[in-house]
């Protein structure tokens, strides 16, 4: 990619040497946390790093060769020793966060429509929970975004059917300072030197989430892409994530997630972070081989939703299935995608989307513009 770079007709000398920089820097930054990441993985399992046929591990590396002269083959052992599949096209970690990713989202404020005191207002009520109290760099606002004195926040407060939610309105990666306030008392104490959160309703979930894990929400993580080639949103993967052990249903957390195939049912097996696999789940012995309900209005509301999010090709939607049986937004995602849950399993992120993604990406490396 540096070379063509260097040889771009569409850049002066001055944006070819500030993008090689930005690059080697991006670049530097993806190997550093993933050969981090895969020493931890390969310590724990050691399994995970077997080769696979040599002919599969070469069309591997040359497949994605324009991206790296040395192509990490990590990322597709980890498919072949989980799954027993091999697959040339499962993206290399490392070149999906330098370059495939910041290429098909390249337009940083869409990053903005991410941002969670705006989802109902941008999005419409009904399918994101209830807002009640904004706070957007220090300023309080109420459901309408409507600026208010702290005196009417703690009147709003006192007024609320608890326990209701508590978290930042934006970054707020793997569950972090994520709260669940049973009282007023409690989240006005939360609440006293932060800023940038927002509080919204607790949802509850339909029983058949339930009976895999009572603890908070078990949510549904769908992938869905933007094609580069006719603009149209396909969901290309989804997985179901739940907690353990009183854990929330992140990864980071401690939480796991399965798989779900196209036809709605889960994949047989769970993972964790490091890529262990569970049969069942680890405190309710549930089995992994269940249909998720309404799968096809779950497919519809993501969607739906996604139509809505421009200058972004690749959308991770959190979702939850109620009490009601309405599947409900919880978050978006338009940075720091997850793989694993694709790739653990054998299959490449893009699905039948792959080959037009290298292509593009290729072709218009986001190191190519202005």
């Amino acid at each position: 990619m540096y070379r063509n770079i260097a040889l771009s007709k569409k850049l002066s000398w001055k944006e070819k040497i500030k993008n090689t920089l930005a690059y080697f820097f991006r670049r530097r930054g993806a190997r550093i946390l993933w050969n981090a990441e895969w020493g931890r993985v390969h310590k724990i399992t050691p399994a995970y790093n077997t080769a696979a046929d040599k002919q599969v591990e070469k069309e591997h590396v040359q497949y994605w060769q324009a991206f790296r002269k040395k192509v990490n083959p990590s990322s597709m052992r980890m498919g072949y020793n989980i799954a027993g599949i091999a697959d040339p096209k499962i993206i290399p970690e490392e070149v999906f966060m330098s370059d495939i990713e910041p290429t098909l989202n390249r337009t940083a404020s869409s990053v903005y429509l991410s941002y969670k005191s705006i989802y109902n207002s941008w999005f419409g009520e009904g399918v994101f929970p209830k807002d009640y109290i904004h706070n957007v760099d220090g300023d309080w606002l109420d459901h309408r975004l409507k600026s208010i004195p702290f005196d009417q926040v703690r009147s709003i407060a006192r007024g609320l059917n608890y326990p209701v939610v508590m978290k930042p309105n934006r970054d707020s990666f793997g569950g972090s300072d994520v709260f669940f306030p049973k009282s007023s008392q409690e989240l006005e104490k939360l609440m006293e030197g932060r800023s940038d959160f927002l509080v919204q309703e607790k949802l509850s979930q339909h029983e058949f989430f339930t009976k895999f894990n009572t603890h908070g929400i078990n949510s549904m993580r769908v992938n869905i892409y933007r094609s580069v080639a006719d603009n149209q949103l396909h969901v290309i993967n989804m997985a179901f994530r739940m907690g353990v052990g009183g854990s929330l249903d992140n990864l980071t957390s401690g939480g796991i997630g399965v798989m779900v195939r196209k036809d709605g049912t889960m994949d047989g097996f769970a993972l964790d972070g490091k890529g262990r696999k569970f049969p069942e789940h680890p405190d309710t012995g549930m089995t992994f081989d269940h249909k998720i309900p309404d799968f096809k209005q779950l497919k519809d509301t993501a969607l739906k939703v996604a139509e809505k999010i421009l200058y972004a090709r690749i959308i991770c939607l959190d979702m939850c299935y109620d009490a009601e049986g309405k599947w409900r937004m919880i978050e978006v995602n338009l940075s720091g995608t997850t793989l694993m849950f694709a790739h653990y399993h054998g299959i490449p992120f893009f699905e039948q989307y792959t080959d037009e993604v290298r292509d593009y990406c290729i072709k218009e490396h986001w190191t190519l513009t202005k």
